[in-house]
């Protein structure tokens, strides 16, 4: 496959998967039981700024700090949800980071499931106490406006090429270190981004 060629291929899968989020979250009611029990959800991450690689999703939105028990407990709707549209859910992990602070605070659910047509995802759902999630809401707008402007078929290269690694991705080199590397243009390899971040 020839360079130009590669990077339509990148380019159409990043959009096919783009619409397949946008259909899960909508068509398995997910999104709409979101919204009924927090108000405002924020589709961030690769799904949100439209730059994904594989079928992973996070959702921020805000909650109090003393509704622990009930988002515990929201796990089991989700499950609900997921099974009630064809849905097979892998696992699901719970963590309240307000007893870890140094995890940034919030509550989270990591859902992994396969979909009705057997295709796996991973959802991750994140819940800020309300003032802290209108700093990170500002945060990335800003990041969003950033990478209007950045290289997004050099990002979308570099994502691969970090998963293609297997345990790299997210282990040594995360999508955020990818987004601030590129909007820097600091280079365009994956060892002058670990110069950079000082791991070479």
């Amino acid at each position: 496959m020839t360079g130009d060629a590669e990077v339509a291929e990148r380019r159409r899968l990043a959009a096919e998967l783009r619409d397949e989020a946008r259909a899960l979250l909508i068509d398995s009611g997910l999104l709409a039981l979101l919204q009924s029990r927090f108000g405002d959800v924020t589709v961030t991450g690769s799904a949100g700024y439209d730059l994904m690689v594989w079928r992973d999703i996070d959702l921020d939105m805000p909650c109090d700090a003393d509704q622990w028990e009930s988002w515990m407990g929201f796990g089991l709707e989700i499950g609900r949800e997921l099974l009630r549209h064809g849905m097979v859910l892998r696992r699901a992990g719970y963590a309240n980071d307000y007893l870890a602070p140094e995890h940034g605070g919030g509550f989270s659910w990591t859902i992994v499931f396969d979909d009705a047509s057997g295709a796996p995802w991973s959802l991750k759902l994140r819940a800020w106490e309300p003032f802290d999630y209108a700093v990170r809401q500002a945060r990335d707008a800003n990041l969003r406006a950033d990478l209007g402007g950045a290289d997004r078929d050099l990002i979308l290269r570099l994502k691969h090429e970090a998963r293609e690694r297997g345990d790299y991705y997210t282990q040594i080199v995360t999508s955020f270190d990818i987004y601030e590397f590129v909007i820097g243009r600091v280079g365009d390899t994956l060892e002058e981004l670990e110069t950079w971040r000082g791991l070479a």
